[in-house]
């Protein structure tokens, strides 16, 4: 009699609907709820190799799929008459499973499972706003792990695309309402919880717990704005067209992210609460409609860029660099000439200028490295 016992709860709704498990020598197994028997859960249980039960947990592979899949075509029956965790036995079927009536329908993937209320908990608990990211990339095929690379690449990617978002979100207020906020650093969140159980899993918290005149927090409407951003992976073949209203430094960030997963051959899923929500928020994208994204977003050069408009003193001309320097009511800001943009030839150090530039914004390990390209300039 072959014994496996579960190792991770892939989905719950009024009782373990699926589950991954192992037996003696580290064989991976999937078990599925088919009936209750008495007062307990009967399981279709089947072999699967690491790489496509990886896939199905990203959302690639479908759950009908993953099962007919199954090494040798074995499957057995298993009751769950015992605690979670320990040794479950199995029992040895002859039927061919296609024929037993008990496969789920096909097109049926881990992405549209009942969502689990972990997020809304933790946001009520903690009374702030709670993000959770779920990736799986290759080095999870065995177990739950991530480089430590990828790990501070995401981890980056995501706060860029949420500090965007919430800049975006900000615009679109009236000014009445945006100077009564509190945002300096209202984007920012932190790491809580390093590593949740099932797929690699980073529960992030707001880094200030915000409210506003309708008792949720700014980052709320960047999270919003998010969620909008990451419907384009419904429809990708749309992407350039839907993605022209986020058009800018949001639109860039989520196309780096979106290249970023398809590099580590990888999904990425999420979802966010705000203590005001009675229901989590959630959204993603799967690996192979993230390389299909990456392919049709590769030439959308009109899509990612920015216009930023600078009033202020020159203070720097530099001819023979193109670089300059204008001094703003908010500070110095610096630039360069793009390669065929205008000449710094007759600006005068000291009087004031309007540049209109493109911001040009690149991802390394400490962040957003921005330069600003002058594009035209007028005395005022």
């Amino acid at each position: 009699m072959k014994n496996i016992h579960p190792t991770e709860i892939l989905d719950y709704y009024d009782g373990i609907e699926i589950f991954a498990g192992l037996d003696e020598i580290g064989g991976s197994y999937l078990g599925v709820r088919c009936e209750v028997s008495g007062e307990h859960d009967r399981y279709v249980v089947v072999g699967v190799r690491p790489e496509r039960l990886r896939e199905f947990r990203s959302g690639v592979l479908d759950l009908r799929d993953l099962m007919l899949d199954t090494p040798g075509g074995d499957w057995y029956i298993t009751l769950a008459n015992m605690a979670y965790g320990d040794t479950m036995q199995l029992e040895p079927q002859s039927m061919p499973l296609e024929q037993s009536g008990l496969l789920p329908l096909a097109g049926f993937t881990l992405n549209d499972l009942q969502l689990d209320d972990r997020v809304l908990r933790e946001a009520h608990e903690r009374n702030n706003i709670i993000l959770e990211v779920s990736v799986e990339p290759p080095e999870a095929v065995v177990e739950h792990r991530v480089r430590s690379n990828t790990l501070g690449s995401l981890l980056i990617q995501m706060q860029v695309l949420v500090k965007h978002a919430y800049r975006a979100a900000l615009r679109d207020l009236s000014d009445n309402v945006r100077s009564s906020l509190s945002t300096v650093d209202g984007e920012l969140m932190d790491v809580v919880v390093p590593a949740a159980p099932g797929s690699f899993r980073i529960l992030l918290e707001s880094a200030a717990k915000q409210r506003d005149m309708f008792g949720d927090g700014e980052l709320s409407r960047a999270l919003r704005r998010v969620d909008e951003i990451f419907e384009v992976a419904d429809n990708p073949q749309d992407a350039p067209e839907l993605l022209r209203s986020h058009r800018g430094h949001l639109a860039s960030s989520y196309i780096k992210l979106v290249n970023f997963l398809v590099e580590q051959q990888t999904g990425l899923h999420y979802a966010w609460a705000s203590p005001m929500l009675e229901q989590a928020r959630r959204g993603g994208i799967s690996e192979d409609v993230a390389r299909e994204l990456s392919e049709l977003l590769a030439d959308a050069t009109s899509l990612v860029t920015e216009e930023v408009t600078l009033t202020g003193e020159l203070v720097r001309a530099n001819l023979n660099t193109g670089k300059w320097g204008l001094s703003t009511e908010d500070g110095s800001r610096y630039g360069e000439t793009a390669e065929y943009g205008p000449s710094l030839g007759g600006l005068t150090i000291g009087e004031r200028y309007r540049f209109v530039c493109i911001e040009d914004v690149e991802m390394d390990v400490s962040g957003e490295n921005a330069t600003l390209y002058l594009k035209s300039s007028e005395p005022i």
